[in-house]
């Protein structure tokens, strides 16, 4: 007798927990080193964002609005996409009154933070399609 393969979850819970815990979605689905390794680099992608351009890189907008946030604040669309990760930096700055700088230092802290967003979309894509095709490898 074979051992029953595990079963994978299904492909929106995959992927709603590879949006509150960047490479989760992975380790859900049995593939753990991969898994780690995109939350690593996710989290380290998002870290460095901060450490270069302060924790106001990340502010929510003014509005809830995505046509809004698009013209105001259009990095605030890639940021978010690293889930309830983005929040932290928000509450701190605004914790702190850190002031919003227009060094070329906070444009890079950016496009970092943003960057990691976008890459754990591409993860939580590729999680969910891998769990919907009930690869465990």
């Amino acid at each position: 007798m074979t051992p029953a393969s595990p079963i994978a979850p299904p492909a929106p819970v995959v992927a709603t927990i590879g949006w509150l815990v960047p490479g989760a979605g992975y380790w859900m689905i049995g593939q753990k080193a991969r898994g780690l390794t995109i939350g690593l680099t996710i989290l380290v992608l998002f870290v460095m964002g901060l450490w270069i351009g302060g924790v106001s890189v990340v502010k929510a907008p003014p509005s809830v609005n995505p046509l809004t946030i698009i013209g105001t604040d259009p990095w605030f669309m890639g940021q978010i996409l690293n889930g309830p990760l983005c929040f932290a930096p928000i509450a701190l700055s605004r914790w702190l009154g850190a002031p919003a700088s227009h060094a070329r230092s906070q444009d890079i802290g950016q496009l970092y933070t943003a960057i990691a967003g976008m890459l754990n979309l591409l993860a939580i894509m590729d999680s969910a399609y891998r769990a919907r095709r009930g690869a465990t490898r």
